[in-house]
């Protein structure tokens, strides 16, 4: 696939969503929202899975009673999330401002591409485009107000 195809590609993708959030919001927000609650579920139910196979693991292997084994299954779990909390902090940082020069590279070639369309316009292309940009937002505003 060459970049002009690329180009096309993930400029039709973004339209497309951008579009699709215009002209259907709810429909959207609810999806998310509904896939959000499912992965919450999800994650819940592995949690109780693995809080479940600890009890009865410590319970036979250390031969305890109900209270004890929980205060020794709380503070495995409260380890392993202190871990997994130290871990972030120290990724976290670095995968944000990756993510940040990723976005601002992006959006300075987007802003090439688009000079370098613009600038190599003649003046009745320019404002055919300027024209059909201002009849698009004033037929747009009509959806909105």
């Amino acid at each position: 696939m060459d970049d002009y195809t690329k180009f096309i590609a993930i400029n039709g993708s973004i339209l497309a969503a951008v579009l699709a959030l215009i002209l259907f919001p709810d429909v959207l927000f609810g999806l998310f929202f509904q896939l959000l609650h499912l992965l919450m579920e999800f994650a819940h139910i592995l949690f109780e899975f693995i809080e479940s196979t600890l009890d009865h693991f410590i319970e036979h292997l250390f031969h305890t009673d109900l209270h004890e084994t929980q205060v020794i299954v709380f503070y495995i779990i409260v380890s392993i999330a202190l871990v997994g909390i130290y871990g972030l902090s120290r990724t976290l940082p670095r995968a944000c401002r990756r993510f940040k020069n990723n976005v601002f590279a992006f959006f300075d070639w987007e802003k090439t591409i688009c000079s370098d369309y613009w600038l190599g316009l003649t003046v009745t292309q320019k404002i055919r485009l300027s024209l059909t940009f201002v009849t698009g937002l004033y037929l747009l505003s009509f959806l909105f107000f």
